[in-house]
């Protein structure tokens, strides 16, 4: 009877040896010139192996084009003048003879450009992959560029909501000052980045023309319209925007200042005699979604009917007004809360069957979403955050004297660890975090661990580089 013999190895054998003789020169009926006409680098390969690898070389190598009775294909019109990097160059066309690369934070920009042009859609995705992993704030702007020009979709969410989250840092980076004028003017119309104030956007606009005065000014106008005037203070209006020589020597941004110093004029009138009815103006009224504004909130509680509530106000302390914001989805009482750089977290519940749950505020949003509930059902603990974790310390459940336990939450992994235990039962806990590093906590006690009678207060440290 017949059997039928597979050997993998002789695949991967082939193809190392064929990309071992394109590289000795031997056998080749094509070559490749990258870069110009005159200083074109050039490179002898295989027609049969480029074809097989992709679409791109396919059809060009068929017969029907001049590139292949004239045996060479003139690869020109790349991102940098003198073509891509050799050693780049070497390991795409390396990867479409073997499957494997080497994809570097140096060279993965140029791969990208490549596998793109070459049609070779899982090197794109792999390229896509390893940005998004290294994806920080020093390189978001760069990558979200990528991400667009090479349709990666999924990249290019990640590093706009990064832009967005953090677009008062991305801005101090002077490479946002290279981008052209298009992308500044999506930036400056998205009404989620997240700002301190308006001005600051004015500036940002100013530093972005000054850069190179005699290309950008003429685009100051388009970019000027897109500021929120209205939101910005009536005294930096007079002192710093209605100064501004570009303001001053362009009719129509005069105009949009006025009409935003009569908003105000008219918004102090009405505060004055009662009318809460706000003005209009030609800008949007609202602050961007990702404004950052000082807001103190108020979440959950008790009624005066005895229920647990899931109202969330916010008093807007520069406006002087509160504004009723999204319910919470439990009903809360002795739920502990804890604020981080991005998020408002609120955990646990006097109510049974909140008492596990953790939720966040996300204000660029204006929402509430959930994120992995506590370890423990528990009320009156501590909640604090350091280096971007959160630590939860204490409490006690409504059928136990207190806990001694001590939780650690981290954002990225959306994943709460149970850390050593406190050496005591900590009840009615109050946290606050130093120095970035330890966590002071005002609790109470029980004299006996095993009854609720004769609580005497403490104060202790928690260190949580030696989580002691």
């Amino acid at each position: 009877e017949a059997e039928e013999f597979v050997c993998p190895a002789h695949c991967s054998d082939l193809a190392w040896r064929q990309n071992e003789q394109r590289r000795l020169g031997l056998y080749c009926d094509i070559t490749l010139a990258f870069g110009g006409a005159v200083m074109a680098r050039e490179y002898r390969a295989h027609r049969c192996v480029l074809a097989a690898a992709t679409e791109y070389f396919s059809p060009l190598l068929s017969g029907g084009f001049a590139e292949s009775r004239s045996g060479r294909v003139e690869l020109q019109k790349w991102s940098s003048e003198g073509g891509p990097d050799p050693d780049t160059v070497e390991a795409v066309i390396g990867f479409m003879y073997t499957g494997t690369i080497c994809v570097s934070a140096g060279n993965v920009h140029e791969v990208l450009e490549m596998a793109d042009r070459f049609l070779l859609t899982r090197l794109k995705d792999f390229c896509g992959e390893f940005l998004k992993k290294k994806l920080n704030l020093s390189n978001c702007v760069a990558v979200h560029n990528s991400a667009h020009m090479y349709s990666l979709n999924q990249l290019a969410l990640k590093a706009q909501d990064m832009i967005r989250r953090n677009f008062h840092k991305v801005i101090q980076d002077e490479e946002f000052y290279t981008l052209p004028f298009h992308l500044v003017r999506d930036w400056l119309s998205d009404s989620e980045i997240t700002v301190d104030s308006e001005e600051i956007l004015f500036e940002t606009v100013l530093k972005w023309v000054q850069k190179n005065p005699e290309e950008r000014e003429r685009y100051f106008e388009d970019l000027f319209k897109l500021l929120r005037l209205c939101q910005m203070k009536p005294t930096y209006l007079t002192r710093h925007v209605k100064s501004e020589q570009l303001v001053l020597s362009n009719e129509a941004c005069v105009k949009l200042v006025s009409e935003a110093m009569e908003s105000h004029a008219l918004r102090s009138e009405n505060l004055q005699s009662g009318n809460l009815r706000r003005s209009a103006c030609p800008a949007a009224q609202l602050p961007r979604f990702g404004q950052n504004m000082d807001v103190i909130m108020v979440i959950g509680g008790v009624s005066e009917g005895g229920d647990y509530l899931s109202e969330c106000v916010g008093y807007f302390i520069d406006e002087d007004r509160w504004v009723n914001l999204p319910h919470i989805h439990n009903h809360l009482d002795g739920h502990a809360v804890a604020v981080t750089e991005s998020y408002v977290y609120v955990a646990g519940s006097m109510e049974p069957g909140f008492a596990k749950t953790v939720e966040r505020y996300n204000p660029n949003r204006n929402m509430w979403e959930q994120v992995s509930n506590l370890i423990t059902r528990k009320h009156s603990f501590g909640l604090t955050e350091v280096k971007g974790n959160l630590y939860s310390i204490g409490g006690h459940g409504n059928f136990s004297p207190g806990f001694k336990d001590v939780a650690i939450y981290n954002p990225e992994q959306d994943k709460w660890l149970n850390l050593e235990p406190a050496p005591k039962i900590l009840r009615d806990v109050k946290a606050i975090s130093v120095e970035d590093r330890f966590v002071y906590v005002a609790a109470r006690t029980p004299v006996d661990s095993d009854s609720e009678d004769g609580l005497r207060a403490v104060i202790v440290r928690y260190d949580v580089e030696t989580r002691q």
